[in-house]
């Protein structure tokens, strides 16, 4: 859940700090239905919209790992590397 709080937080400062960056439809609705707690000066009402706009994200933003293609292609360019160099000394 701590990961999801920095994911909320991140596109909070996205959304009140880069106007020209469209968020989802997610993120805009959230923030808009938030703002007043999310601009609040108690510290306890700010964590209080993070954490439940943390929980909403659970349902609808997926954060994915790196393609397992991407890895495989890495690793096989790595086997590349140290066969070249095998092949050089």
């Amino acid at each position: 859940m701590e990961d999801r709080e920095k994911l909320v937080n991140h596109m909070w400062d996205v959304y009140t700090n880069s106007p020209r960056i469209r968020l989802l439809k997610f993120w805009q609705e959230a923030f808009e239905a938030a703002y007043e707690e999310l601009n609040s000066d108690v510290a306890e009402v700010r964590e209080a919209a993070i954490s439940e706009i943390s929980k909403m994200s659970i349902r609808f933003v997926h954060i994915d790992l790196p393609p397992l293609r991407s890895m495989a292609v890495r690793k096989l360019s790595q086997k590349q590397s140290e066969s070249k160099q095998r092949t050089a000394t």
